[in-house]
């Protein structure tokens, strides 16, 4: 039961993880809730859906790389000129609604509201004793996080992405072409949400409305566990963890009540986040509390 209870939470924690890692980099370089990253995540599932009886194996990296192009679209011809006008998060977040209502009722028009599935168009048999697609989600999990902390750690890129996240009029100031960066992190953004609502339409099949929940669940994931991409991925792990013991012991419809009854304790308890090292009292604050 044990064993069967963290497997469970190592793959939904991986599928987590990886929207929460995706939110987090997007947030850095464009500090706005962006409702469409669950749009990203439902269009890879749709596309392969549309693609993957057709062509086969080879249709899944034209998946990545077409909701790639998506989310780079988005932020070039949507939220960049809006945010050029001086508009506010608040009014990012809202135009993301819009956006993300309007996509939802083109994929409703387009394949029905019933609930799709892309295990009946291609046969993946199992590996290591759980479905491949699940084995997919724990590996790319494990991939980006590794590819995400060394890009943002040991590249000139990735300081460009940690300066800009830090102080984006200094960003500027200093000569970093600011919009390039954004656009640059909108399709890896793009590329791991695509590739990763591929493996959602592969192991528990696809719904208009699929983006919104998973999207929540990263972004919960993303600010319980802090602003680091390792904090996302953890965060994902104590989120998906919480969630099946809580299944485990009342039922499956409390999942999402679970989630943001942990939410709320959480933001509570540590706003900054439970992996996020509290800084230490300086001697005047000290002082000022004697």
């Amino acid at each position: 039961m044990l064993a069967q209870l963290l497997l469970n939470t190592l793959i939904i924690g991986s599928g987590y993880a990886l929207v929460a890692m995706a939110f987090r980099l997007m947030y850095w370089v464009s500090p706005f809730f962006n409702l469409t990253l669950g749009a990203s995540v439902a269009l890879g599932a749709y596309l392969g859906y549309a693609l993957v009886p057709v062509m086969g194996a080879a249709a899944w990296p034209i998946v990545a790389i077409l909701v790639a192009a998506f989310t780079w679209a988005l932020e070039a011809f949507v939220y960049k000129p809006i945010r050029e006008l001086g508009a506010s998060p608040m009014v990012l977040l809202v135009v993301s609604l819009g956006v993300y209502t309007i996509f939802e009722s083109v994929i409703h028009l387009l394949f029905g509201p019933q609930y799709q599935t892309l295990g009946s168009a291609v046969d993946f048999s199992k590996f290591m004793g759980i479905p491949t697609a699940q084995f997919v989600i724990i590996a790319l999990g494990a991939v980006v996080l590794v590819g995400l902390s060394f890009m943002l750690q040991r590249t000139f890129f990735g300081k460009q992405v940690r300066a800009i996240h830090d102080s984006p009029p200094l960003a500027n100031i200093i000569g970093l072409d600011v919009g390039r960066v954004v656009m640059i992190v909108s399709v890896l953004t793009g590329v791991i949400l695509g590739a990763y609502g591929l493996c959602v339409g592969y192991d528990t099949g696809m719904e208009p409305t699929m983006g919104f929940n998973i999207l929540f669940k990263g972004m919960i994931a993303a600010i319980i566990g802090g602003p680091t991409i390792g904090g996302a991925y953890l965060g994902a792990m104590v989120l998906a963890g919480a969630e099946n013991i809580g299944v485990w012991l009342f039922a499956s419809q409390w999942r999402d009540v679970i989630a943001f009854v942990i939410f709320i304790i959480l933001l509570w308890l540590r706003p900054e986040g439970i992996f996020t090292r509290r800084p230490k009292p300086t001697k005047c604050e000290i002082r000022n509390e004697k």
